[in-house]
């Protein structure tokens, strides 16, 4: 049975309400189900185009609230191909295709509808796109701007969801068309505001706490002590002589000279598996979990891998980024992996006596005028040349401790 807003499309046509009407349920379990908002998309438009109208094309596009993402654009057409392409942040004039693009005419001009006759060769001419659309037999568009939210605020922060429907059906869309696609379109921008919300989350959890961290929290740890002893290399690195750049140089300049430094070092670690846990003053502090024992040596080597390519990306920068010293201290061994702080500001982060330790030995590089110190723990698993010191004094140990750099 058809819902009030179905049967207000005018049709006269039982298998065509039928089949809007089958769009629409498949529309509800989907919102409700787990899977990508382009899938959906994909699978709309082509029901669409073999159950209610030819439908030629179809795009969509959405802004992100994503660190380095600014919006995510999908496209259908009839004959399979798909083109998802994730775009990083820039400035919306950047790209001219963009800007003499019927969807920015409609973003520009705060226009929710926008519906263009192809057979028209005026029309053809309002915008280069148009000139694709007739050249593959397209003969009727329109596209649809939904705000999620406030309007005013949704189209000042770009928050909402644009999609457009191209038809080569003879004389064009007809309007019991027009009402099906508005109606189901409804369903699929509430789905899209459900998918941009849950991304989202998931994105800026990643984002801020790294991907390990974000995945526990959206299992449901987020209580203040959720978490799992689990065992790790432990890196911590240490920037030398910041205080003093920073008194010297211009906040912006210091800035932008911690974040090439930030940049290079944490994406080497990154690039061998790591994860970046927490970004501390002018250090980080980063883990390569070991499942088992046996995980340990590549865990180890790829830890040290990190601190090697991190250094040579870092050389390498046109700037003064390339003169910055720094220390790394890696250690093995035990850690709480899992909620901590107040109760009311949490950090999932590790805590435990091999975190303080890999600290302690980052400390030494200074005293020891070492780039990069291990532990014995460490070492023992690699086999590769090392240089020894002394047994070390650390505040708060009642050992001394051995430590090593790689020659």
């Amino acid at each position: 049975m058809l819902n009030p807003t179905i049967a207000r499309i005018p049709s006269g046509n039982a298998d065509f309400e039928d089949a809007v009407d089958a769009i629409e349920k498949w529309l509800i379990r989907k919102t409700l189900g787990n899977v990508s908002l382009t899938k959906i998309f994909t699978e709309f438009s082509r029901r669409i185009d073999q159950t209610l109208f030819p439908l030629i094309r179809s795009h969509v596009t959405m802004r992100q609230m994503h660190p380095f993402i600014d919006h995510t654009d999908h496209t259908w057409n009839r004959e399979g191909e798909e083109l998802t392409s994730n775009s990083r942040p820039r400035s919306l004039t950047d790209d001219p295709n963009w800007v003499q693009s019927p969807l920015y005419y409609m973003l520009e001009n705060v226009i929710l509808e926008y519906r263009c006759d192809m057979a028209q060769a005026e029309n053809v001419k309002k915008f280069p796109i148009f000139s694709d659309f007739e050249q593959i037999g397209g003969t009727d568009y329109i596209a649809f701007l939904t705000p999620f939210g406030s309007r005013e605020a949704a189209i000042k922060s770009h928050d909402g969801v644009m999609s457009s429907w191209l038809t080569d059906k003879e004389g064009g869309f007809e309007e019991r068309d027009i009402a099906a696609l508005k109606h189901l379109l409804s369903l699929f921008d509430i789905a899209a505001r459900v998918f941009k919300r849950e991304q989202t989350l998931q994105d800026v959890l990643s984002a801020y706490l790294g991907p390990l961290a974000a995945h526990q929290v959206m299992e449901g740890k987020t209580q203040r002590g959720d978490g799992d002893i689990i065992q790790a290399v432990i890196w911590i690195c240490d920037l030398r002589g910041s205080s003093s750049l920073a008194d010297e140089m211009a906040m912006a300049d210091y800035l932008a000279l911690l974040n090439q430094f930030f940049e290079s070092m944490s994406e080497a670690v990154m690039a061998e598996g790591g994860e970046v846990l927490k970004f501390m003053g002018d250090g980080f502090l980063a883990i390569f979990p070991t499942p088992n024992e046996a995980a340990i040596a590549d865990a180890a080597n790829r830890a040290l891998t990190a601190a090697q390519n991190g250094a040579d990306a870092l050389a390498v920068l046109p700037s003064e980024a390339a003169q910055l010293k720094f220390g790394i201290g890696i250690h093995h061994g035990d850690v709480m992996f899992g909620n901590i702080g107040a109760r009311e500001r949490l950090d999932f982060s590790v805590i435990g006596p091999a975190v303080n330790m890999a600290s302690r030995i980052q400390d030494l590089t200074k005293t020891l005028d070492a780039n990069l110190l291990v532990t014995s723990t460490i070492a023992k698993h690699l086999d590769r040349p090392w240089r020894s010191f002394d047994p070390q004094s650390v505040p708060g140990l009642k050992y001394s401790i051995k430590v090593l750099t790689p020659t």
